[in-house]
């Protein structure tokens, strides 16, 4: 059988396969890739000319990778973060660059749990140069899959990562029932979904971690459309803040630091009960990308963080 040679392949049509394959338009791939738009579609073309496959078809006026495409893509993402990672080591070896460091993660995270280690980090590692980035956990997922921050601090549920990414656990935030002092869900022996869902909620925002484990127990308990939410926000301390206000209660996962946390005044004015018989956990993990060089102040980031006191 002839072997075939495939000579006129090129990182950049990789690239576009890649961009396209983590749901990018070809407008956000050619801005991505710093292109015009039409030449996306001349690097794909070009690939489904040399392969003699459809990658891509029209849905309406968008546009989706096909089985071969997807496959196309999960072979040539790390040979295409292979060729970056290169770049990146053989420029910190021969250039005299400050050393950066890029992290995202949410706001609780990065108020609550994150200083005390980044500190530590920071002292230990005085010429690197830190950028924080405060996003949602779904951001600092994307951020970190196109490799837009080096790595992500967030919480998720379950245990499942897209493709290109590892993950190294941190602790788990069992989910907590947080009341005003005093309220009659704190006075009950066994707390369940029912008893929770007669009382006006502090509710997360959609797309959070939290509202997507929250309604799911609520709507197989058949009792999603029986609650009355009083407000919604991605923010715990606006949740907890509401609850002191008596607005109502809240079911989020916290770790121990954010619980044990008094309000302004330097009391305790809410009463937390572990609710994950109910609800589970969310996991807090640092994710980065797979196939693809790590630099030592990289690693020694991330093991700053898995051995921190967070919990």
């Amino acid at each position: 059988m002839k072997r075939r040679y495939y000579k006129q392949v090129r990182l950049t049509q990789f690239r576009a396969i890649v961009k396209l394959a983590h749901g990018n338009s070809f407008t956000a791939a050619a801005k991505a890739l710093e292109l015009a738009t039409p030449s996306v579609w001349q690097q794909v073309r070009a690939l489904e000319d040399e392969f003699g496959v459809a990658l891509i078809e029209s849905e309406g006026r968008s546009v989706r990778l096909t089985e071969h495409g997807q496959r196309l893509a999960s072979l040539a993402e790390p040979i295409v973060h292979g060729f970056d990672s290169i770049l990146e080591q053989f420029g910190e070896e021969t250039q005299a660059q400050p050393r950066q460091l890029s992290i995202a993660a949410p706001v609780s995270l990065l108020l609550h749990e994150l200083p005390s280690p980044i500190l530590h980090y920071s002292q230990a590692f005085p010429d690197v140069e830190l950028k924080l980035v405060d996003v949602s956990s779904a951001e600092a997922l994307r951020l970190v899959r196109e490799g837009q921050v080096d790595l992500a601090v967030f919480g998720m549920l379950g245990d499942k990562l897209p493709a290109g990414l590892i993950a190294d656990h941190v602790t788990s935030f069992p989910f907590q029932l947080v009341c005003p002092p005093d309220h009659p869900l704190t006075k009950l022996k066994r707390l369940t979904v029912k008893s929770i869902a007669r009382h006006p909620l502090i509710h997360s925002s959609n797309s959070t971690n939290t509202r997507t484990r929250v309604d799911e127990v609520f709507e197989s308990a058949k009792l999603l459309d029986k609650l009355r939410v009083v407000c919604e926000t991605s923010s715990k301390d606006v949740l907890l803040q509401f609850v002191r206000s008596g607005f109502g209660v809240t079911i989020v996962p916290l770790s121990k630091t954010f619980s044990a946390l008094p309000d302004q005044t330097n009391e305790h004015t809410l009463e937390f009960r572990d609710a994950s018989r109910l609800f589970g956990a969310e996991s807090i993990v640092v994710v980065r990308r797979n196939h693809r060089y790590e630099a030592e102040h990289q690693i020694a980031f991330r093991e700053f963080i898995v051995s921190s006191a967070i919990n």
